[in-house]
């Protein structure tokens, strides 16, 4: 089977999640044997904090080839797949593809449920999703959310969101210790600070914050050194990463509803229930916390894990694996005749 080119466009190469994810997809379509250019409006820095990840240092080593381009605007060619997950960079996609380019070969990763919200990029991500493209939903609260927007010709797959969970396991058992390490992040919401400062001179809690960028093994250095992981997301999240990792890490979590965190997320089972920034409600969830019984305890780790589980890097190679082979046999057999990207208007309605 020939495998096409296949663009990938990135806003940055700054480490945060929906950047990441982009990449394992480019590490996904390399160990498929896909030649891949990375094209990005920043110019690459092969220092920067997201290549020093193990995971993503190869893909700046010449022996495996990824071509890197300082563009906003990549040249796709009839034959060839782009991969996109910024909704604007459609614009810059559809506007050099070439004659013959079809809707099925654009690939959009749809990593949050923003893209149903009106006021979020002023409607624009909204009213992509009725264009004609493939696109991969990263769970099934992001397909929920984006269902009743969608062009209803168009392939649609739901590959759940894979991660290297097991860089921050930690098999925990027993109970929590009288005196709690309790964990928060910065990166999303102040929140944090606000629940410490509460509970300032509160003997049975001590609170450990994340401020700034960490590299990889100090982040699970944190995560394994806590009891209790508040996670403070956004109002409106695609997954929440942190919340898996602290669970992957065995750490109690207390968390809001913030969408799609719910696809991992049971509340009342694997996780404490918190209202968004809301300060006593975290601090009464924190207290609920302390009365959880060994059992309890046990119960919530056991189906923590198996909610890790299910979001493994292998599970999502293997559905972009198959996504990709259906794409290729499809075009093989004259898919061609579809919809011409280049041919459309490029601003999704506008």
């Amino acid at each position: 089977m020939t495998r096409p080119r296949i663009w990938f466009l990135t806003p940055s190469y700054h480490p945060v999640g929906g950047v990441v994810k982009v990449f394992d997809y480019v590490l996904h379509a390399l160990d498929r044997g896909h030649e891949c250019i990375v094209t990005s409006p920043k110019p690459l820095d092969r220092d920067s904090a997201l290549f020093r990840n193990r995971r993503y240092r190869r893909l700046v080593s010449d022996e495996f080839g990824v071509e890197f381009q300082h563009t906003d605007a990549p040249a796709m060619r009839r034959g060839e797949l782009a991969f996109f997950s910024w909704p604007t960079h459609f614009r810059a996609l559809s506007a050099r593809a070439a004659p013959g380019v079809t809707s099925d070969a654009i690939i959009h990763l749809v990593q949050n449920v923003r893209h149903a919200n009106p006021r979020w990029t002023d409607g624009y991500a909204l009213r992509l999703l009725s264009r004609p493209m493939t696109r991969i939903m990263t769970n099934e609260v992001v397909l929920d959310a984006c269902r009743p927007y969608l062009n209803q010709g168009s392939r649609t797959v739901v590959i759940d969101l894979g991660h290297d969970t097991a860089h921050f396991a930690k098999d925990r058992k027993g109970a929590l210790p009288e005196r709690l390490t309790v964990g928060y992040t910065t990166w999303k919401s102040e929140v944090g600070d606000a629940i410490a400062a509460a509970l300032a001179g509160d003997d049975r809690v001590e609170f450990r914050a994340v401020r700034g960028y960490v590299d990889w093994d100090e982040l699970r250095d944190f995560y394994r050194s806590i009891d209790v992981f508040l996670a403070t997301p956004y109002a409106e999240e695609g997954f929440y990463m942190p919340g898996l990792e602290a669970m992957a890490a065995g750490a109690v979590v207390v968390s809001p509803d913030a969408g799609g965190n719910r696809s991992y997320m049971r509340f009342g089972d694997n996780a404490v229930f918190a209202e968004l920034d809301n300060v006593d409600s975290y601090v009464a969830a924190l207290r609920a916390v302390t009365t959880l019984s060994g059992n309890r305890l046990a119960a919530m780790r056991a189906s923590a894990r198996e909610a890790v589980g299910r979001h493994t890097l292998a599970g999502e190679a293997r559905g972009f694996g198959a996504l990709l082979d259906e794409l290729v046999d499809q075009s093989a057999a004259g898919a061609d005749e579809r919809i011409a990207v280049a041919s459309a208007s490029t601003s999704a309605g506008e």
